[in-house]
Formats: structure tokens, C-alpha cells, sequence
């Protein structure tokens, strides 16, 4: 685009007055947009028959990517926080606002959260905003250090002038760091409806890779960051990938459509293929940033369980003979008359309270990832194969079955635990962390998954690891009111429901951030259901 033309927008940059020798072809190109769409907008009954001296409607101001897809200093959308004109498409009018789903994938990418998000947006020219969107943009270096472009350049899509690390256009900037400052803003004012839309999805709104990818889409195009929360992260959450690089990719992409599905991306020609080259460039660049700058905390095969180490078998003579762990698939038998039951004690492996009938209050909040696994108790012949205080293996095998998830063999664990001392278990963190993302992405598809657990000290000769003593059910997945993630469970070792399911708000699992293991904190001693668990291992199923 001239200068001349840019000088003829900014006088009103949602029309065109039309010069000599104008066609709308021309003007088309210049714009960034089609003739059909530039006679839809003025209803030209003949697009060949344009008057001199006429106002055309304009989509919109163009984002100026065209140049920019194939070009290191695309810049996308740099316009003033208060203009609403934006890429040729409609905002999505289905709100995120109360969507909520059972079988959402959650944020466990393998990046860390960010525990502010505002002092994200914080600090100017030196905000880790704007050194992750600036290497997006091209003008910032994962390092912090700036490129030739952050001081100022002329936007290779619409010739307007940038600065900053957000290849800032508007007016009121004195120089790149008081552009990157106002643009800072920008973003703190667009984050608490990003945050609402999140976790009405099911979503950490802190989690680096998905914050980031809004602040950049965002900084590109408000209108289709606006879209992104709207329609894109209730449909991110029930990825089967996860939030991931690819998922994010598509998700930017399909933002750029309206309701009705139709790619509105002047900038781009409305070129899907255009388009998606220019953010898979973007969200790799965000990607590379955020793992230079120390946001990754471990891999991101959530969706391929298959691939995390599997330990190898003991030798039959090194294997335990207690029948803590049975062969899987055991058949739930039927209820057999009370003269047959066992006698059970609190003198075994699970101390209970065999007569705990108080009420427990359930939590008031929710996960927003919950699974429908029935809640037993071990005690419960009726349901449990050798019900008793060693059954809980057993217990949470039939729950788990109950919801549609059959246990694996031992054999095939992820062994978290490593060894175990007087104050709990020592933890192989990058096996925490694959099992944290196996129970995600279990917890997408609608499946519970059985853990052990270790409470107290004393090496278990009857289960495999000898360090786990017992066995529960994660069921579910959420974000308590101070923005921690936490995972339901129902713990089999107790007769009284309402102290065992899932909705005691005791029976959650929180990250140890020390060693990225799930915790429960309680006592090393008493009964069980009140002890403090730490996950030994992860049971897969099939």
C-alpha cells in the first residue's frame, strides 16, 4: 500500500474514498480484500461501475500479513488498544462463558503455569510478554536481546510504522519501550475475560503455552484472539492431543473463521493455506521462546502413553507372593448372603475405622474434568472378590472397570516412586511428570485411573515395588479458588461413602512442586483415609 493510500485510510480506516482511474479490482488489492467482498460491503449491483469521489465500506483495517507470511518481520495486527476495526470476519458469538465438559484434556503440556499473569504483562520492554510475543514478532530474541526491527520499521503489509516489541501502530508512543508499556495494557485489560473463558472450558488459564498463545493472537488480531475464546478453547479442551503446539495451530487457524466456518483473512487473501504458514511460524517461534526462557518443565507425549518406559518384569523368584496385586480383569461377583461375608479387621495392611459413619460436608467446588466412577469400598463383598483390608487393589480395579477403564498388568506401570524414608517417598520427576500427563489424557477421554500410593514408612513386601501400600482412584481434574491444580479421587478404605468418593474435598491430589509428584497432605500415622498419599505409581489401562 502507498503512503498517499495509508494517508487516505487514517482519516477513516473503515473507508475509501475513490480516485481517478480507481477500479475495484485495484482497490481490492491495495485493501487486502476481494471484489466480491467489497461489493457485498457497498451492495454493487455492478462491481465494473465504480464513481469517482464515492465512499467504499472497507472489511476492515487490513492486518497486513500478506508480505509478512513469508517474511521473518511479519507483524500482524499493530493497531491502538481502542480501535475495534480488525481482520474481515465477525467475532464468534457462541460465549465460553458456562461451557463446561466431563471428558476435557486440561493444560498438562509439559510448560509450567504462570503463577501472575499480570506481572506477565508487567515491566515494559522488559515483561516476559514481550519478549515471548516480540520473538513472534521478530523484533525480540528469546534471550530479551532486540532485534534491528524493534526500534522501528515500516510494516511490510500496510507500509504503516512499527515499533516496539509488539510492532506497535498506534498513536501516543514516544519511543519502542513506552509502545511496549501501552501495549502491556493491552493485554492485562484483554486477560480476565481470557481467564473466565478457561476455566468455563476446563482450562489453566496460567498455563505458559496457552497464555501465550492468546497474548500473541491477541497482539495479531483482538478479533480472532476473541473468536479463540469464544469457540476455540471449549473445543482445545476435548482435544484428544491436548493443548499442544499442533492443537494450538489449528485452533489460531479456525479463529480466523466465522460462525458459519468461512476463513475471513483479508490479510492473507482469506488463503487458509496462507494463513496457517504464518501460525505455525508464530506458535513455533512462541514455542522456542518459551522453552529458552525455562517455561518447559518436561515432555509433551501426553497423548502417547506407548512411548514412556515401561520397567522390566522381576524374575519369578524376586516377585511378591501376598495377593495384593491380583491378575486383572477379575469378574465383580455377586452379592452373597451376610452369613458368608469375611470377618474384617483393622489389624492388616489398611487400618480403618470400620465404624466411621459421620457425614461428611462434599466440597462445594467441582472439577471440571469428572469421570462417572462409582465409588466402592473395599469392605464390600458384594463387589470386591476377598473383601477385607487388603483389597484395595481390587476395590479400585472394580471402580476403575465400573467406569469403563481396565487396569494393566503390573508390568506395565509408571514407576514414580523410586525409594521411601522416614518422611515419604523419593520420586523420579520426569516419571511424575509422564505419569501426570498419562492421567490427563486418561481423564480426556472419560477414564479414571488407579494409583498407588505410599503412607507410611516400612518397606510393603506385597506389592510389586515394595514401597506402595496402597490403592485409590483418580477421577477427575480442577482449579481450586487460589488457582492450584488438583485431582479428585475415591479412596476404597473405608466403609462410610460420603468420607471415601471423591467429593470429600480431602481426597484430592495436589503437585509438590519440589518434586512434581501428586500429594495428598495428612499425618504419617491413623487411619488411612486421613494419611498423606504419594503417588508410587501409575497404572495404565488398556
Amino acid at each position: 500500500m502507498s503512503v498517499r493510500n495509508v494517508s487516505n485510510r487514517e482519516r477513516d480506516p473503515s473507508s475509501y474514498k475513490i480516485r481517478e482511474r480507481d477500479t475495484l479490482s485495484k482497490i481490492a488489492k491495495r485493501e487486502g480484500t476481494t471484489v466480491d467482498e467489497l461489493a457485498r460491503l457497498n451492495n454493487l449491483a455492478d462491481p465494473n461501475k465504480i464513481r469517482a469521489g464515492a465512499t467504499l465500506r472497507l472489511p476492515g483495517q487490513r492486518d497486513g500479513f500478506d508480505a509478512a507470511a513469508s517474511t521473518q518481520n511479519n507483524q500482524g495486527l499493530r493497531r491502538q488498544p481502542t480501535q475495534t476495526t480488525g481482520d474481515t470476519f465477525d467475532a464468534g458469538t457462541t460465549a465460553a462463558a458456562g461451557i463446561t465438559s466431563p471428558n476435557v484434556s486440561g493444560t498438562q503440556n509439559g510448560y509450567r503455569n504462570i503463577q501472575d499473569l499480570g506481572a506477565f504483562t508487567r515491566g515494559g520492554s522488559n515483561s516476559e510478554a514481550a519478549i515471548v510475543v516480540g520473538t513472534s514478532e521478530g523484533n525480540r530474541r528469546p534471550d530479551g536481546s532486540t532485534t534491528s526491527s524493534y526500534g522501528g520499521h515500516t510494516d511490510p503489509g500496510n507500509a504503516k510504522h512499527n515499533r516496539g516489541s509488539f510492532s506497535y501502530q498506534g498513536g501516543g508512543a514516544r519511543s519502542p519501550d513506552h509502545a511496549d508499556q501501552i501495549w502491556n495494557r493491552e493485554l492485562t485489560n484483554a486477560t480476565p475475560a481470557y481467564e473466565r473463558a478457561a476455566r468455563a472450558a476446563g482450562l489453566d488459564p496460567n498455563n505458559a503455552l496457552l497464555a501465550s498463545t492468546f497474548f500473541d493472537l491477541h497482539t495479531q488480531s483482538p478479533r480472532a484472539a476473541q473468536n479463540f475464546i469464544n469457540r476455540e478453547m471449549p473445543k482445545l479442551a476435548q482435544d484428544p492431543r491436548g493443548v499442544t503446539r499442533d492443537s494450538l495451530i489449528d485452533a489460531r487457524v479456525d479463529a480466523y473463521r466465522n460462525d458459519q466456518g468461512v476463513l475471513r483473512a483479508a490479510g492473507f487473501n482469506h488463503s487458509e493455506s496462507r494463513l496457517r504458514a504464518d501460525q505455525t511460524r508464530r506458535e513455533t517461534a512462541l514455542v522456542s521462546a518459551l522453552d529458552a526462557r525455562g517455561y518447559r518443565t518436561g515432555n509433551t507425549d501426553a497423548a502417547q502413553p506407548s512411548n514412556v518406559p515401561i520397567p522390566q518384569p522381576r524374575p519369578s523368584s524376586e516377585r511378591p507372593t501376598s495377593d495384593t496385586v491380583l491378575p486383572d480383569n477379575v469378574p465383580i461377583p455377586r452379592p452373597r448372603p451376610s452369613s458368608e461375608r469375611p470377618v474384617t479387621t483393622t489389624g492388616g495392611a489398611t487400618p480403618t475405622d470400620l465404624n466411621d459413619t459421620a457425614q461428611v460436608a462434599a466440597a462445594t467446588d467441582r472439577a471440571a474434568v469428572q469421570t462417572r466412577t462409582p465409588w466402592i469400598s473395599q469392605y464390600d463383598a458384594s463387589q470386591v472378590e476377598r473383601a477385607g483390608d487388603k483389597a484395595c487393589f481390587r476395590a479400585a480395579t472394580a471402580m476403575a472397570r465400573q467406569a469403563g477403564a481396565n487396569v494393566t498388568s503390573v508390568d506395565r506401570r509408571i514407576q514414580v516412586a523410586t525409594s521411601e524414608g522416614p518422611n515419604g517417598v523419593t520420586v523420579d520427576r520426569a516419571a511424575a511428570e509422564r505419569g501426570r500427563n498419562y492421567i490427563d489424557q486418561q481423564l480426556a477421554a472419560g477414564k479414571p485411573v488407579v494409583v498407588g500410593v505410599n503412607h507410611k514408612t516400612g518397606r510393603n513386601v506385597g506389592n510389586a515395588d515394595g514401597i506402595t501400600d496402597h490403592f485409590v482412584v483418580i477421577t477427575g481434574r480442577g482449579t481450586d479458588a487460589q488457582g492450584r491444580t488438583y485431582y479428585t479421587f475415591n479412596d476404597p478404605a473405608t466403609r462410610n461413602q460420603s468420607r471415601g468418593a471423591d467429593t470429600n474435598a480431602n481426597n484430592r491430589f495436589y503437585v509438590d512442586p519440589n518434586s512434581g509428584n501428586l500429594t495428598r497432605a495428612g499425618p504419617r500415622d491413623g487411619y488411612v483415609v486421613g494419611r498423606q498419599f504419594d503417588v508410587t505409581m501409575v497404572r495404565p489401562n488398556a
